[in-house]
């Protein structure tokens, strides 16, 4: 068996537990539960039992429940919310990978991610059942995952044999009767991680539910005719949908053909929609600069605010749109994108100039780029479609065209983004 059982220790408050080492993962051809998000954990997981009557046996199993189960084995239910909810993240993350990749093993019923036994982790819910602080923490930490490297890591853990925090940290397991020392001590269950696996990045869902503008983006201003779609992105906090939405219209007289003022009045006349994304706005008044303004609300009551780039308005630029990536927000796990858009200029005149640039940014919180705080990564004259290769994993990135026609007008417009998983 690649786990055995730790020996008993000489310290009365404190429990034998077993041993998860990371183990070396035979790649197979096939998948299984073939899960694929680093972000958003499996709905199931499927199991092979070992022992009773389900022996032999591959049982689909509610995610879930199964990390209750497992850490009802395999830590103790007594010990401080801090030291459970780590067990609770290096439980679920050990199973969740390999509910990514697949080992090769297969039972009666098919094949199987994870066994029940010390081969993996104890899964025993004929006898383990999760009571109330266990459930507490699988709960408080559901939407933390772990990367190291930039990738999603395996975790493993050992009992180990002081309760002298960090002591024995090795950057590779938990040892959970330190960890227990290092919950007593006071730290949260974020330093503890921190201190054992590190370095590495927590990933965790937003708490209050939050937007990004695809169109016009949050960054930069755009030059664009008198027509303007407004294309954003939301997400909600764990267990909460968004309610309601409320997107109005600003505006401001340039200064030098620049819209970054400082005096923005609502727009006259007034326009306001509370449609979902896109929305389309007509009739911009020529030589004013505009911007959305966006609120969003979760089902917790919980408000959020956002404004988008700005937009200057010349009827007579060239204007295009994305098809790839269009205004959504798409996830990929390749590292090359190819983007592709449309050119439109007035009519009489001819494109003489383009710019494509690719932005990139850190992902803020799991799987969203709102927020982002984009840098520019590289700039070309390449006319669509284009390819742009090198990109990172966990990674956010966008496209932004700027073109010039014949008679002197400049024309921009964005991508939605691409987040690399």
């Amino acid at each position: 068996m690649r786990r055995r059982l730790a020996a008993v220790l000489v310290l009365t408050t404190l429990v034998s537990l077993p041993i998860v080492n990371p183990p070396p993962v035979a790649q197979a051809s096939t998948a299984c539960t073939g899960w694929t998000s680093t972000r958003v954990p499996p709905t199931t997981i499927r199991v092979l039992r070992t022992s009773g009557s389900a022996a032999g046996k591959v049982q689909t199993v509610n995610f879930e429940r199964y990390v209750q189960v497992v850490e009802m084995s395999e830590w103790p239910s007594t010990w401080p919310a801090e030291a459970l909810q780590v067990g609770a993240v290096t439980v679920k993350q050990y199973a969740w990978y390999f509910a990514m990749n697949y080992r090769g093993g297969t039972g009666t019923g098919g094949c199987y991610d994870v066994t029940d036994n010390t081969a993996d982790q104890v899964y025993r819910p004929e006898t383990r059942i999760p009571v109330a602080s266990v459930i507490a923490a699988a709960d408080a930490t559901w939407d933390v995952s772990l990367t190291k490297s930039g990738k999603f890591m395996l975790t493993g853990y050992r009992a180990g044999i002081t309760t002298v925090c960090g002591s024995d940290a090795d950057g590779v397991h938990l040892f959970q009767h330190s960890v227990y020392g290092c919950a007593q001590a006071g730290m949260t269950a974020e330093q503890i991680l921190h201190l054992y696996y590190d370095p590495i990045v927590i990933w965790s869902a937003p708490a209050k539910p939050n937007t990004t503008f695809l169109s016009p983006p949050e960054q930069g201003q755009l030059t664009t005719g008198t027509s303007v779609t407004a294309s954003w992105a939301e997400a909600a906090a764990a267990g909460r949908t968004i309610t309601s939405r409320s997107l109005s219209l600003a505006l401001a007289q340039p200064i030098h053909g620049s819209c970054s003022v400082d005096r923005w009045l609502p727009a006259a006349p007034a326009w306001h929609s509370t449609g979902v994304s896109p929305q389309t706005v007509t009739g911009l008044q020529p030589g004013l600069c505009y911007r959305f303004l966006l609120q969003v609300t979760d089902s917790n009551g919980t408000t959020t605010s956002s404004r988008s780039g700005t937009m200057l308005i010349d009827p007579l630029a060239p204007t295009g749109s994305f098809s790839a990536p269009a205004l959504t927000i798409v996830t990929t796990s390749a590292t090359t994108a190819t983007p592709a858009w449309s050119e439109n200029p007035v009519a009489g005149t001819t494109i003489v100039n383009r710019i494509l640039t690719t932005e990139y940014a850190a992902q803020p919180s799991a799987g969203s780029c709102a927020g982002a705080l984009w840098t520019t990564l590289s700039q070309s004259t390449s006319a669509s479609p284009a390819s742009v290769s090198g990109l990172k994993k966990l990674m956010c990135y966008r496209f932004r065209v700027t073109v010039t026609d014949s008679a002197g007008h400049t024309g921009s417009w964005a991508s939605g983004d691409l987040l690399v998983s």
